[in-house]
């Protein structure tokens, strides 16, 4: 249990120090496509849910 813990807020303090890292640089806008295993991570963070994602998995069909 302690291991799962210390992974989340190691998780959580990458993500934090990402976010001010792009903030300082001028970036004010932030987009990720989540795991299901990762997205109360980015929820906690303040990130919300998009209902548009799209992705297209095979490049070949162009």
């Amino acid at each position: 249990m302690l291991a799962v813990l210390h992974r989340k807020e190691y998780s959580y303090h990458t993500l934090d120090l990402l976010i001010k890292d792009a903030h300082e640089k001028g970036i004010t806008h932030s987009t990720l496509e989540a795991t299901d295993m990762g997205r109360p991570l980015y929820k906690k963070y303040g990130f919300v849910l998009m209902k548009c994602e799209m992705e297209l998995k095979d490049e070949n069909t162009l």
